[in-house]
This record gives C-alpha cells, structure tokens and sequence, in this order.
C-alpha cells in the first residue's frame, strides 16, 4: 500500500488508541477514588476492547511503515553525496 494511505491512517490509531487509554486511567482512577468497583469495571468491559484494537492497527501499521522504501532522502544532510560515494567507517578490535 502507498505510504500517502498508510501514514494517515498509523496517526489516526495512535490517536485513538492514546486517547482510549487515557480515558480507561481516568475513569478507572475515578472508580477508584470514588470507591466505585462496578465504575472500575465498566471501564475495562467498555473501553478496552476498542483501544486494543487499536493500538493492533497501530502496531501493524507501524510494522509495514518500517519496511517502505523511502521516496527522498531523510535526516540533516541526507543527500548530500551519491550513495557509492559514502564512506563508512569500520571499527578495528
């Protein structure tokens, strides 16, 4: 899939699953604080679903946006020299 499709899509279920999350610490710290177990509960058997799911999209998103071959050059002074004309460098032991 082109990396236009997939890069919108990756920051979309960041969002959704970060912000489920906060939701699911909130309230479970408000069921605590409220000494509400059922407020606790509904919590996880509400919202967790959801941000599991998302944050699974995320993370295979995450996998096929390492694996794209980048279209220009990335980083200070990337491009700069042709990349036959780079010098690396080894370390000796």
């Amino acid at each position: 899939m082109p990396h236009r499709l997939l890069q919108p899509l990756f920051r979309l279920s960041i969002l959704v699953f970060l912000t489920g999350g906060l939701v699911i610490v909130l309230g479970q710290a408000l069921g605590i604080v409220l000494g509400d177990a059922r407020w606790v509960a509904a919590m996880e058997s509400g919202v967790q679903p959801s941000t599991c799911i998302a944050a699974s999209i995320c993370g295979i998103l995450s996998f096929a946006l390492s694996y794209r071959r980048p279209d220009r050059p990335q980083g200070p002074g990337a491009g700069d020299r042709p990349a036959e004309q780079a010098v690396t460098t080894r370390r000796s032991d």
